[in-house]
């Protein structure tokens, strides 16, 4: 799940530039101002939605899927321009405004993915775990791009990619949104006490056979 949807939003960021540069043939500094874009709104989306979660009091799974299903509507209203010759990603201004959402709502997704991954990990497994995550978040670079190309190559256009993004956005939302993660939270930080729990009652145990040896 993480796998897919990190792909998803990486994907975007490599296909919009190539989109806008054959679809809608911006130059170079049209395409530099939307690099620059997504960054600095992406510094400002991540505040913001941090801001939201203090005063909606929102889980951090349901924060991350509010920010994958306004990441698919990037997708969404591009196949919009299946249908239509004036709107769907038919326009530079589009593109550019789209940029800015886009920035808006992947530092977000980012941060909040990585904030619910360390939800589920037990205490003293972090840096296998996150090891494990990072293979799926930059292990996943590959797929994005080469259903891109096999796409392009089969219709010689790049706009039906679109509809692959949409998919890899709106599926790992939904099943997100329908997976019940309290319990293995609740488990983790259970977990997590009785690990140390134990290891108190070591400490203590090897305290008192070292004092009992001074004796």
């Amino acid at each position: 799940m993480f796998f897919f949807f990190s792909d998803g939003y990486t994907t975007i960021a490599t296909v919009s530039v190539l989109f806008a540069s054959r679809e809608l043939c911006m130059g170079i500094l049209p395409l530099a101002g939307m690099s620059l874009l997504v960054p600095v709104f992406a510094a400002v989306g991540g505040y913001a939605c941090y801001k939201f979660q203090m005063y909606s009091k929102w889980s951090t799974k349901g924060i991350l899927v509010l920010n994958l299903f306004l990441l698919a509507w990037l997708p969404l209203w591009g196949c919009v321009g299946f249908f239509s010759s004036s709107i769907g990603l038919r326009t530079q201004p589009e593109m550019l405004l789209l940029a800015v959402w886009f920035g808006l709502f992947l530092g977000s997704a980012s941060a909040y993915g990585r904030a619910l991954f360390s939800e589920l990990i037990p205490e003293g497994h972090e840096a296998d775990m996150f090891a494990l995550f990072e293979i799926t978040d930059k292990g996943s670079s590959w797929l994005g791009p080469l259903v891109a190309s096999v796409i392009l190559q089969m219709t010689g256009k790049i706009r039906p990619v679109l509809i692959y993004l949409l998919c890899a956005m709106v599926l790992p939302a939904l099943l997100l949104h329908r997976l019940d993660l309290s319990e293995v939270i609740k488990s983790a930080r259970t977990r997590t006490g009785t690990d140390s729990d134990k290891g108190e009652g070591e400490g203590i145990e090897l305290l008192i056979k070292q004092g009992g040896g001074a004796d």
